[in-house]
């Protein structure tokens, strides 16, 4: 069986992706692409945390 890659870090881009994409539409494009960084971060390493103690 082959080790599953660990593709987390790839949660902030998305984030960031999604809140560019609302700000284009609601005129508001850094306000909402920086909530989208701040939000990515924080889940990031929420998982982060919630992985390594489901690990143990």
């Amino acid at each position: 069986m082959t080790k599953k890659k660990n593709n987390l870090i790839l949660i902030i881009p998305a984030f960031l992706l999604i809140g560019i994409v609302i700000g284009i539409q609601t005129q508001e494009l850094f306000k909402q692409a920086s909530i989208g960084l701040i939000v990515g971060i924080i889940t990031y390493f929420f998982l982060k945390y919630r992985n390594k103690k489901l690990n143990k």
